[in-house]
């Protein structure tokens, strides 16, 4: 007996089929889905074009087709079960993917609807609606929600809320939102003005509505101790804001980096202008009480090894206090602390804590935290704070305070250590002459000089002969060894009120004010014989060559680059001897030359 099951095929041929008025194909194919009609038999019997197009069938070809052959063996055996449910009278309503004419999946949603009648299903409609474009916007949507949300767990300090047009919390997620007195399950999926405290709504609403028009809006605002910037603005699909989004950075550490900065300006530009240590240290407390809104703020220097001195205080030192006192190694205060480890201290006073604590605890003040200050590698002292709350300093602070002094340390030790780090900047470590930059500087002032007086001012650029003889020879270290002797032999024939730097390498210049161009050449004869007169230690004798130029003669040129063009040329004429800038190559035979002969005829030389 043959299984005549509508949901197997049946070999015998469809029954002919009623042609569709042109009206009613003209309502099907207005409807914004495919439509579609199946008899009990599982044949095609209605079907608007965009139905056909989806399966690239021609509508006469359609019409009698069994579903199987339409959808394929696999999307058939798939959908046999909601088959049979609306075959038995059951509608049904379910999302499906599925594949077009041209191979593309698309996502639909399909319902299928039994017809009736007389109590008996007749066969049941297919509504099929692509909904490929919202399923993949939803899910561009659900990935960029996702990677804010990554965005706001991942950064520190930072937090992120996203809003739709209904002012509408979708996301808010971020390690500092806690910070505001919110959590994220109060605040998404509810309207600002229903969850937002106070007047808080109303403030944030014109920035909302600012960022939902397309416009980016920045503030800031305070939260206890912490600063935040808050940035609102649109979030775009397919080029129009339909959301916006806030991001929240906390700037406190920032905005306190740069107080610091502005503070060490402060303190540098009083130290440049020559200000007193005691003045100094006297705007160092100011700065440090005001930067870390405590009590009061030191800086206290040590005297020896169990004793220190407060040497400024702000506000003034209280009566209760002494300025100089001895400490023992168990006293219980930050500075003692640091004294006795070399390391930042934070104390609570205790009433048993010393003479210190207890001269401390006197003023009223309860906690405290000092920072090391070192001055050319050694503990000079400390900078403290203090407050009257026993909470009032904390470790943050103290770690802050450590940074400072850090900082300023040089500036607060005392005039005399800026002296010496304007000496390192200007002066060559090798030969302990001025470097380049000292020698820059001075001659622009001495240029200046001699040309508003109308005094002679000339200039002797040096080179050892032969120098690089030494290096490959000895080695750099002799070398260095003979850089400092001749630069020591220089300064010794150089006059009171006259100039030599190293300009670098093996040259040297000298300058000489108050000097004409002949005197000039008769001081680099002097240098001459100065260096060529006593051998070297173990390299013997060397000489030097030397480029003289007065300023006058220097015309529109630089003094130093007509000096070094006469150098050239008292080289290219073997070295040796000297020359002056716009005259014939000068040369004297000196007794230390005739020594140097010898000594090279001997079989020694550079």
């Amino acid at each position: 007996m043959t299984n005549r099951s509508p949901l197997n095929r049946d070999d015998a041929g469809p029954s002919p089929l009623p042609t569709i008025p042109a009206q009613l194909r003209a309502v099907l194919n207005g409807i914004p889905a495919m439509v579609g009609y199946w008899d009990t038999g599982l044949r095609s019997r209605l079907a608007n074009d965009a139905y056909c197009k989806w399966f690239g069938i021609e509508p006469q070809d359609l019409n009698g087709m069994h579903v199987r052959d339409v959808l394929g063996d696999a999307a058939f055996e798939a959908t046999r079960p909601l088959i049979e449910r609306v075959l038995a009278g059951e509608a049904q309503q379910f999302d499906r993917t599925l594949v077009d004419a041209a191979g593309e999946s698309r996502y639909t949603e399909v319902t299928y609807t039994p017809d009736s009648r007389d109590g008996a299903v007749q066969g049941f409609f297919v509504v099929v609606t692509d909904v490929t474009e919202r399923v993949l916007a939803d899910r561009r949507r659900q990935r960029d929600m996702d990677r804010y949300r990554a965005l706001a767990r991942s950064v520190p300090g930072v937090f992120v809320l996203l809003f739709d047009a209904e002012l509408r919390y979708l996301i808010a997620e971020g390690q500092e939102l806690e910070t505001f007195g919110y959590r994220a399950e109060e605040l998404e999926g509810r309207r600002i003005q229903d969850v937002l405290k106070g007047d808080l709504a109303s403030e944030l609403e014109p920035r909302y509505r600012a960022a939902l028009a397309g416009r980016e809006v920045s503030w800031s605002r305070q939260i206890g101790h912490r600063t935040y910037r808050l940035k609102a603005g649109p979030v775009y699909s397919d080029e129009d804001a339909t959301a916006g989004m806030v991001v929240a950075v906390d700037v406190t550490e920032r905005l306190q980096q740069q107080q610091v900065w502005e503070a060490l300006h402060e303190i540098a530009t009083a130290v440049a202008r020559n200000a007193a240590p005691a003045d100094i240290s006297e705007r160092v407390a100011a700065i440090v009480r005001e930067l870390f809104n405590v009590d009061s703020a030191a800086v206290v220097r040590f005297t020896g090894a169990s004793s220190a001195e407060i040497v400024a205080m702000a506000p003034t030192l209280p009566p209760t206090l002494s300025r100089r006192h001895i400490f023992a190694p168990t006293d219980e205060s930050a500075t003692v602390r640091v004294a006795v480890t070399g390391k930042p201290a934070l104390v609570v006073y205790r009433p048993d804590g010393g003479p210190a604590a207890e001269q401390m605890r006197a003023g009223g003040f309860q906690s405290a935290a000092a920072a090391p200050v070192r001055v050319r590698g050694s503990l000079w002292g400390v900078v403290t704070l203090t407050s009257k709350s026993r909470t009032g300093v904390t470790e943050a602070m103290m770690e802050r305070l450590a940074q400072f002094a850090e900082l300023v340390e040089i500036a607060i030790g005392n005039t005399e250590a800026w002296t010496d780090l304007e000496l390192q900047a200007t002066t060559d470590a090798l030969s302990g002459l001025p470097n380049r930059r000292a020698l820059e500087q001075h001659l622009a002032e001495q240029v200046a000089l001699a040309g508003s007086r109308g005094t002679n001012l000339s200039a002797v650029v040096l080179d050892i002969d032969h120098f690089k003889r030494i290096n490959d020879t000895y080695g750099h270290l002799t070398g260095d060894v003979v850089l400092a002797e001749v630069a020591a032999r220089l300064r010794a024939a150089a006059r009171a009120g006259e100039f030599v730097a190293r300009f670098g390498g093996e040259e040297f210049v000298w300058l000489l004010p108050e000097t004409n161009g002949a005197e000039a050449l008769r001081a680099a004869e002097r240098a001459r014989e100065a260096i060529a007169s006593q051998p070297f230690g173990d390299v013997g004798f060397l000489t030097i060559s030397a480029g003289v130029c007065e300023q006058r003669d220097a015309m529109a040129g630089s003094l130093l680059d007509c000096a070094d063009r006469a150098l050239y040329e008292a080289k290219s004429a073997g070295r040796n001897r000297t020359s002056r800038y716009g005259h014939p190559t000068q040369a004297v035979q000196s007794a230390g030359e005739q020594a140097l002969g010898s000594t090279r005829a001997s079989g020694r030389g550079a």
